[in-house]
């Protein structure tokens, strides 16, 4: 038998309900048929079958017993085996009606089969809505007392007394079966809400997944950028030096050489610290303002130009965090000026306040104009980790005037998305 259908009528009338989708066996709503239900069916067929054949007219009882078996046999058949999990109302009505067509007479013929009504009544409220169930249950309850009229063996008042009990059981009937539409309407559309609500976490979920995979994508191309690509521009630089060096200044070639090695082996210790998530090797055993000074002290031996760092006010203990983004800024505003800048004079000055520390990178080299885009990403990824970190960058420069790149942020991290 199938499933209740899930456009069952609405109480205030017989107009289809919109259902939840499908669902599997593991899923099946509390209102679905099951074989408990088929065997209790089968039972109570069976079960009627034998008390008609005890109390039917010796004439008769075959016949009724036939019917059962028939009725049996359509709930099999055209209950069952109908094509899909939810009836349309004309097949709601097809298969009800031949129930009612094979029950009704068995009534009539036996009226003790009216018992039945406990386990057919609501597979009529099922297939025929509301009012179609009461219309089957009305019958199959009168077709015996019809037959007892017709035959004059009700009296009047056996009538009314009759008549008013059966008001009052299908007033009943029709009070709980909409009560029971009502909740199995609210319960599929409930199935349906938690249905959607479980695909909106899951389209959360993988966008959340997605937004997560971009981020570690967008930080590790940064953490790259600021420290790997860096390094690999400046052994590029000395080797270039090298070559023109080989012939002419052995002694020069082989201290660009010894730089050379010593920037590979800082790039794979980088390296190794950005795969294990660790913090920059450069601070490893270090404080902010030596690692600074270390590749400021670089930058000058390679490019043979004046670079020193000063540091103003009282050194003290940065959060993780800000230290980084203060290191990384620092190494991507050498690196433009080893690049861009052609410069011949940098200065890095480390500020420290109450509450905040700056950073700040002077070069005398070419400069830019402020409305133009500045090649290459850098500038970019030093305003993206002032934000990380709480705290914001600028950058003011002009053709020929040198340019002056200044983070400052707070003392601590706000943490993400502050």
């Amino acid at each position: 038998m199938p499933a209740p259908r899930s456009d069952m009528a609405d109480p205030a009338g017989d107009s289809p309900r919109p259902g939840p989708s499908p669902t599997t066996a593991s899923q099946a709503h509390a209102w679905e048929l099951t074989w408990h239900w088929h065997l209790l069916v089968l039972t109570a067929l069976a079960t009627l079958a034998v008390l008609v054949y005890v109390a039917a007219e010796p004439g008769w009882r075959w016949v009724a017993v036939g019917l059962l078996v028939a009725l049996g046999m359509w709930y099999l058949l055209a209950g069952r085996l109908l094509p899909g999990d939810d009836f349309t109302t004309a097949r709601g009505w097809l298969v009800a009606g031949g129930m009612l067509a094979l029950s009704a007479p068995v009534v009539a013929i036996a009226p003790v089969a009216a018992w039945g009504i406990f386990a057919l009544g609501p597979l009529y409220f099922m297939l025929a809505g509301r009012w179609g169930g009461l219309v089957c249950v009305a019958v199959l309850m009168l077709a015996s007392d019809v037959q007892r009229f017709l035959a004059g063996d009700l009296t009047s008042r056996e009538t009314v007394v009759t008549l008013a009990i059966y008001i009052l059981v299908l007033t009943f009937c029709g009070w709980l079966s909409g009560w029971i539409q009502r909740i199995i309407s609210q319960s599929s559309e409930r199935a349906t809400l938690v249905e959607q609500l479980r695909q909106s976490r899951a389209e959360v979920a993988r966008l959340s997944e997605e937004a997560g995979a971009a981020a570690e994508r967008a930080h590790l191309a940064r953490e790259i950028h600021d420290t790997l690509t860096q390094g690999f521009t400046s052994i590029v630089t000395l080797a270039q030096a090298v070559e023109s060096e080989l012939n002419t200044a052995p002694e020069e070639a082989r201290r660009h050489v010894a730089m050379m090695r010593q920037t590979a082996q800082d790039n794979l210790a980088e390296a190794r610290a950005i795969v294990a998530e660790q913090e920059p090797a450069a601070l490893a055993g270090s404080t902010l303002d030596a690692a600074l000074r270390r590749s400021t002290e670089r930058l000058g031996a390679e490019l043979g130009i004046t670079a020193r760092v000063t540091v103003q006010g009282q050194p003290r203990r940065l959060d993780p965090e800000p230290q980084v983004q203060l290191l990384r800024a620092g190494q991507e505003a050498l690196a433009n000026a080893r690049r861009h800048a052609a410069a011949t004079r940098v200065d890095v000055e480390l500020t420290y306040t109450a509450d905040s520390v700056a950073l700040e990178v002077r070069d005398d080299g070419n400069g830019f104009a402020p409305d133009a885009t500045p090649p290459g990403t850098g500038l970019w990824s030093m305003r993206q980790r002032a934000e990380e970190a709480g705290g914001h960058c600028a950058v003011a420069s002009r053709p020929g005037a040198g340019t002056v790149v200044r983070l400052e942020l707070p003392m601590t991290w706000p943490g993400p998305g502050a």
